[in-house]
């Protein structure tokens, strides 16, 4: 595609990752104003001190302590809000919560309002659960504090309370469901995805991960460009971690929100080593890039970093358009990644985001730049 760069480097070991000055290179000059400082968080400073998160409401009165999946009448305080569980929509295994992958999440119900949110427990019981927990709320509170666009799922509140077996983020409900739902939707009606939704599924997603990455929200160039920006990886990307709400559609679409931030990771904690502790049997199967998998003695092998986060994009892309729940490479290879159902443009920026090099994959910024000149000429709202 004429004007789409390969410029991405590793955050990962062998310091083959651009440093902050090198990133901040790729953002656009100044604007008027002072820059903002959102440094962020670390989960190294924390470990093993599991604590409300400064910045947030304190710790709730009332928590569950013995089981993910909470009663739908419980009724807790937090100090700012009072909240209704209306309903446990997952809870994992006993053995996957001592495995610190998670333990469930709960529809709840502001009292005040009548608004919904959904409540993440995250297991807190043993210090690497206590770190993964920590490094998620860090990261939540950093996109929080810097304000996230709306392709970012929104935390209101989060607690870690010493003690309890479980912590709590409350978190932005989507109502429309999730990528995966939408796949087996689609393929239960044996009815293929349009190329607008695959465009605008590349849209939210590259503008999420140029956020997380630089700190800068495409949407918003009259804000100044954040001054040491920690960042971020989200390293988790795949159909179950994307979500769609009706509020604020475009092109007659849900808007796209990217959630979950459980396997998030700064590049402080990456080149510290800590991330490698932290994301011991995290992940899944099938949705780590080429150059990277789960160490069978815990924690990842191989290095990531932005182009992990960019790949998972791609094939995220790729799952809806295929309708497939794990990625297949073979089709990238050939250059078709998205199928021939779909434009060149398409399946060319898809399979570049794909390739098997991690260093010849695009920035989440040229993606977004990319993918915006392409929407535009097919009359749809970037």
């Amino acid at each position: 595609m004429d004007g789409f760069e390969f410029t991405m480097g590793y955050l990962g070991a062998g310091e083959r990752g651009r440093r902050g000055s090198e990133l901040e290179a790729e953002k656009p000059a100044a604007r008027a104003g002072s820059g903002r400082h959102f440094p962020g968080l670390r989960s190294a400073d924390l470990l093993g001190r599991a604590k409300p998160v400064s910045g947030t409401a304190p710790a709730p009165t009332r928590m569950a302590r013995s089981s993910p999946a909470t009663k739908p009448e419980r009724i807790f305080s937090t100090g700012t809000f009072t909240f209704k569980t209306i309903k446990a929509i997952y809870a994992d295994s006993d053995e996957a919560v001592a495995a610190g992958k998670g333990a469930g999440v709960n529809l709840i119900r502001r009292q005040s309002d009548g608004v919904l949110y959904i409540e993440k427990l995250v297991p807190v019981s043993t210090s690497i659960q206590q770190a993964r927990a920590i490094a998620e709320i860090d990261a939540l509170t950093q996109l929080t504090l810097a304000g996230a666009p709306k392709y970012i799922n929104q935390m209101l509140e989060s607690f870690l309370e010493p003690g309890a077996a479980f912590g709590s983020i409350i978190l932005e409900y989507c109502e429309a469901g999730t990528a995966y739902d939408l796949i087996q939707r689609k393929t239960l009606e044996r009815q293929q995805p349009t190329e607008a939704l695959i465009w605008h599924t590349l849209a939210g997603l590259s503008k999420a991960l140029h956020f997380c990455h630089t700190g800068i929200d495409v949407d918003r160039f009259d804000l100044p460009p954040p001054q040491d920006w920690n960042t971020l990886c989200h390293l988790d990307l795949k159909p179950v971690n994307v979500f769609f709400t009706r509020d604020g559609s475009k092109n007659g679409i849900p808007r796209l929100v990217l959630g979950d931030f459980g396997c998030a990771t700064t590049w402080q904690d990456i080149q510290d080593g800590t991330a490698k502790r932290t994301l011991q049997l995290r992940g899944t199967p099938g949705w780590f890039p080429p150059e990277c998998k789960a160490s069978s003695e815990g924690g990842w092998d191989g290095d990531y970093g932005m182009p992990t986060d960019v790949w998972q994009m791609g094939a995220v892309a790729q799952a809806i358009s295929r309708l497939i729940l794990v990625p297949d490479m073979s089709f990238v290879v050939r250059g078709r990644a998205c199928g021939r159902q779909y434009s060149r443009e398409l399946n060319g920026i898809v399979t570049i985001c794909m390739n098997p090099d991690p260093l010849k994959r695009p920035s989440a910024a040229k993606v977004a730049g990319e993918v915006k000149r392409q929407m535009e000429a097919r009359g749809l709202v970037f």
